[in-house]
């Protein structure tokens, strides 16, 4: 009776670890699949990053809910839209696009945008293994905006794109 006890026992451990071996296994290739998805969006130069969470004037990291909040890559012009981003909707001209693959295969992508009252340089940083990203708009004039958010495929993101694009 006590081999039987300690015979089921050692199985369901050993059922457990596997399982989560699985799961593991299955977290590891689903964000894979979003990181080459969003490289795919990036290299088309099509993709959308809607701000997820952002770093106040203070300081502080607040949660943003409002899809009007973005930054978009289409047709070799930049937009941006929300009070995070850029008050008014702006649309920018890229002027210097400058991506790299470091050697732990993160992306890092450097933009140099000039549009009718903003010129700025925009950075964006996404880690391999998913498809999350850090966004640094640096104005020439005023302060730095700091954001993060995930980059999606225009074509699938769902934004809110105001009219009277400046």
């Amino acid at each position: 009776m006590k081999r039987l006890f300690l015979m089921a026992l050692f199985l369901g451990f050993t059922s457990a670890i596997s399982f989560a071996q699985d799961k593991k296994a299955e977290k590891e290739a689903a964000a894979k699949a979003q990181f080459e998805k969003a490289v795919a969006a990036i290299e088309a130069k099509d993709f959308v990053i809607i701000v997820d969470t952002y770093e106040t004037s203070t300081g502080t990291i607040e949660t943003n809910t409002d899809v009007a909040k973005f930054i978009s890559y289409e047709q070799g012009f930049v937009f941006l839209q929300g009070m995070v981003v850029g008050a008014n909707p702006h649309k920018l001209t890229v002027s210097d696009y400058n991506q790299v693959l470091d050697k732990k295969g993160n992306i890092r992508i450097e933009m140099q945008c000039k549009g009718s009252l903003v010129s700025a340089k925009v950075e964006i940083f996404m880690k391999k293994g998913g498809n999350y990203a850090d966004v640094i708009i640096s104005p020439t004039k005023g302060d730095a905006s700091r954001f993060s958010g995930e980059v999606i495929l225009r074509a699938e993101s769902k934004y809110f794109k105001r009219p009277g694009v400046i």
